[in-house]
């Protein structure tokens, strides 16, 4: 199991630090799946900067609505679309 920190800003992004997002890519024997909690502005292009491929997400959770923690979502999903 690995936990990976996209972005860890509050309210607006800084220099440093993106908005919040939060990957948890599950291995173990009998199954391989990669989650995605919230998903801030910016969240796609953090992804450019892992190893992981936002298309092999499993699973989108959104803790609350708050714009830092979902704008970025329909622009992961366009992107995810057109990836195939």
């Amino acid at each position: 199991m690995e936990l990976l920190f996209l972005g860890t800003s509050a309210g607006v992004p800084t220099r440093t630090r993106n908005m919040t997002s939060i990957v948890l890519n599950l291995q173990q024997p009998t199954m391989a799946e990669m989650w995605l909690f919230d998903c801030g502005e910016g969240t796609q292009h953090q992804f450019l900067r892992t190893p992981y491929h936002p298309g092999k997400l499993n699973k989108i959770f959104i803790t609350h609505l708050h714009g830092d923690h979902l704008f970025g979502l329909p622009g992961l999903l366009c992107s995810r679309s057109m990836q195939g």
